[in-house]
């Protein structure tokens, strides 16, 4: 199982908002060592500007954290398991899955 990079940023900046502290923290980034964290290159960094192009031209904008998230399952050809789906629907190519 693989995970972008703004989804584990995403997670970290949910846990110390919840004020986690160090300890769970550090047990979260430890769980995260069972995944692979995709990092960003020059072609994702293309993918998500095509993202958020196409979003905006469709009058249907996206965020710059979905968008990174969509880029990441599209450069890699990766399905994109999500609980909101509604923040992705319309991107071409974007396979999604409810869990």
């Amino acid at each position: 199982m693989a995970l972008s990079f703004m989804t584990v940023a995403e997670l970290l900046q949910w846990a110390i908002l919840r004020q986690w502290g160090d300890r769970r923290l550090a047990q979260l980034e430890q769980y995260l060592l069972n995944y692979l964290i995709i990092p960003v290159d020059q072609t994702l960094y293309r993918q998500w500007a095509q993202v958020r192009v196409e979003r905006q031209s469709a009058g249907r904008a996206i965020s710059p954290q979905d968008a990174w998230i969509a880029a990441t399952a599209l450069r890699h050809d990766l399905p994109l398991v999500t609980h909101n789906i509604k923040d992705f629907l319309g991107i071409s190519n974007l396979r999604l899955i409810t869990p």
